[in-house]
């Protein structure tokens, strides 16, 4: 096993002290100078404190955040995969795994929602917990993205302290912090913080486990990791499980200095009891929602509703064609991108997206330090670091979708990558001076301003003139509907060229309860038994068609024969 960094090269991104100049003049360049001596004493005092530097990088990313969702006006849910998160997260603020299926559960009929066996959402059930901690401890779902994004910053900076260093790590968790912060990850409902905070756990405990020779805290933090990974990504997490299962069985079997007693007391028997615990708690989850301890609801969800395939290799299954004009659509669309998928189109099209990611994740302007990747090939971790990287990357390249959270187990490797270049170029000489330390110092702060910047200018952009969007016109209604507390029902009728993408029909876990319920029109016969069952309610009717709106809601009055 390769020995760890040594301290002074650890600690050297994080030392950019300049010699205090002997000279008394109140120049510019001097005060220049003395602020940043002083900023650099203070960051090198809060990276020597790990415990306060995780709550720093915590809190600062969770003002980054709220931050975000200010600056793009707190945008409401708009894809699919939102509204299905939210209706986990209310069924979990309620106190249920699940929802017993609605007697009008057709009219209700969603992308990815199961109405049967019982109404919940089809996703792993992590982020939606995250989401439901912020709506019971301040009534508003977008604190719980907030909290998963300060979660995912702290548990990158605990990872990074051990890959890297303290001072390293400290600067790239914030810096990644301030650039993920533009992205949907921290003011949407869509994910992505959940499974790089779990990735970064499982990272950062297994370098622990090994470098340190074991730990049973380092146990349970492995184990509660794999199992965050499991229920937000749950392949891409395996994939990234198979990777430190072969780096924790070499440590087992050929690492000496620990008897193996030792070790299976200290890491395997708390590994194994935590993943059991939590294997059991899934299972109850999958109970509950399928009737089925070993079917997943994203399994169910398949067999009844998704017309595409997990993997390019599996056939596409024929589904007959759905009564509804909306569905049949989506279900076209997703037809076409599993066809293409399967093309070598398809996969070049995987491959920019791959690379798209890297850029999600790193700055273009600030990859130079990458030219250094040769000479930090020689480190045994950073050779684990790049191989896993390029092994879950090939993993994902045959699945039929690609989305950048479903990368995001890997925004861990991808920083410990960038700051093991930056530890190589820190000791850049010219001549007798050693500039390397200043440039690399300098590299992280750019790379944290870059983030900070791009918020900022979102905060200050004023306010689009442009028409509402589809998803703020749908919240607008039902805002407008349901005050006063009236109970309403919404009949949506979609035209010929809507677009299946642009979904109104998503409803709360508790539909009866809810002041506006959302329908699927089919037409006015078929709408008797929903008006008759919802009798007590006011019932309008919402043409949705290809324009941009705005969209008239008017009574609904059934047609006579």
């Amino acid at each position: 096993m390769s020995r760890q960094p040594l301290a002074e090269d650890r600690a050297s991104l994080g030392r950019m002290t300049p010699r205090r100049e002997q000279s008394g003049n109140g120049s510019l360049g001097s005060l220049v100078r003395t602020a940043m001596c002083s900023l650099a004493r203070r960051y090198e005092f809060l990276a020597a404190r790990p415990v306060v530097a995780g709550i720093v990088v915590a809190v600062v990313a969770f003002v980054l955040a709220t931050a975000a969702s200010v600056a793009h006006r707190f945008p409401p849910p708009s894809v699919h995969d939102e509204f299905s998160y939210l209706l986990g997260a209310e069924t979990f603020v309620n106190g249920r795994l699940s929802n017993p299926t609605h007697p009008m559960g057709r009219y209700f009929e969603t992308f990815h929602e199961l109405q049967r066996p019982t109404y919940a959402s089809k996703f792993p059930p992590a982020n939606a917990l995250f989401i439901a901690s912020g709506w019971v401890l301040t009534g508003q779902p977008i604190v719980g993205v907030w909290i998963s994004f300060a979660f995912m910053s702290a548990a990158l900076y605990w990872m990074l302290h051990a890959w890297v260093g303290a001072r390293p790590g400290l600067g790239l968790a914030l810096a990644f912090a301030s650039r993920a912060a533009t992205s949907y990850w921290s003011y949407t409902f869509w994910g992505g913080a959940v499974a790089a905070g779990a990735g970064a756990l499982v990272l950062g405990a297994s370098y622990r486990i090994v470098q340190s020779r074991g730990g049973v805290g380092n146990a349970i933090v492995l184990g509660l990791g794999l199992l965050v990974l499991a229920n937000s990504r749950p392949y891409e997490g395996l994939l990234l499980a198979l990777a430190i299962a072969v780096v924790l069985a070499r440590w087992f079997w050929r690492d000496r200095r620990e008897p193996w007693r030792r070790k299976s007391v200290c890491v395997m028997l708390p590994l194994t009891i935590v993943g059991a615990a939590g294997l059991l708690c899934m299972g109850i989850y999958d109970k509950a929602v399928t009737g089925d301890w070993h079917e997943l609801p994203y399994q169910a969800y398949q067999h009844t509703r998704d017309s595409v395939p997990a993997f390019v290799w599996q056939r596409l299954p024929h589904i007959a064609p759905h009564a509804d004009r909306t569905i049949r659509s989506f279900d076209a669309w997703q037809d076409s991108i599993a066809r293409v998928a399967r093309t070598p189109s398809g996969r070049l099209e995987y491959l920019v997206g791959v690379k798209d990611f890297f850029e999600f994740v790193l700055p273009l302007k600030l990859l130079f330090p990458l030219l250094l990747l040769p000479l930090a090939w020689r480190r045994y971790w950073f050779r684990f670091s790049v191989l896993t990287v390029g092994w879950v990357v090939c993993g994902m390249g045959l699945t039929s979708y690609f989305q950048f959270h479903y990368a995001a187990p890997l925004v861990g490797l991808i920083l410990v990558i960038y700051g093991e270049c930056l530890r190589w170029l820190s000791r850049l000489r010219v001549g007798h001076h050693t500039i390397g330390r200043a440039l690399a110092a300098a590299t992280v702060v750019l790379f944290f301003l870059s983030g900070i910047g791009s918020t900022a200018e979102e905060l200050v952009r004023p306010l689009p003139s442009k028409q509402m969007s589809r998803a703020a016109q749908r919240q607008l209604i039902a805002d407008t509907l349901s005050h006063g507390g009236r109970r309403n029902l919404v009949v949506v009728r979609y035209g010929e060229q809507h677009s299946p993408l642009d979904e109104w029909v998503f409803n709360s876990a508790d539909i009866n309860g809810s002041l506006v319920v959302w329908a699927r029109d089919m037409g006015d016969p078929g709408n008797n038994p929903l008006l008759d069952y919802f009798r007590g309610r006011a019932a309008w009717l919402v043409e949705v068609n290809s324009d941009s709106g705005p969209y008239r809601v008017r009574p609904y009055v059934p047609r006579t024969p």
